[in-house]
């Protein structure tokens, strides 16, 4: 009978622990997955607000056509950035392969690191956005006056 008790007690012990591993294993590979996710989503946030960059600096571009050269010179200073778009867009791309080749053995920090770079990026992205929006408006006002 203590027999019986002490097997049942290893049964359910040895359960437990095959239990408790297994909700671990699926809780990490669930954070894995939504980390890829999140490294995809970042990639392609980025990706558009580069194009955004690009399409509104051509706007830009074209706006300074009509102006004075003395009103264009922080607007010629933010089209110069057109280079760095495109190492951006080069960049993104070079991002994009590593996730497909490395991100089914990367670590969680690895994966960690690269969503947090990407987003650093993406949030960069959105303030060289606001900061033509501004030049657009500003440009815009001074043509109509």
């Amino acid at each position: 009978m203590n027999y019986l008790i002490v097997s049942i007690v290893l049964v359910l012990l040895g359960l437990s622990y095959f239990l408790v591993r297994e909700h671990r294993w699926r809780r990490r590979e669930r954070r894995r997955e939504q980390s890829i996710r999140t490294l995809l989503d970042e990639a392609d946030a980025l990706e558009a607000s580069l194009l955004t960059c690009r399409e509104r600096m051509q706007t830009l571009r074209g706006m300074l056509v009509d102006l004075p050269e003395e009103m264009t010179g922080d607007a010629d200073e933010a089209l110069a950035a057109d280079d760095k778009v495109q190492a951006a867009l080069r960049d993104l791309l070079q991002h994009r392969l590593w996730i497909k080749q490395h991100a089914d053995d990367a670590g969680q920090a690895e994966l960690d690191a690269a969503v947090e770079a990407l987003s650093q990026s993406r949030r960069s992205m959105e303030q060289q956005l606001l900061r033509l929006d501004e030049m657009t408006a500003a440009l815009r006002e001074a043509r109509a006056r």
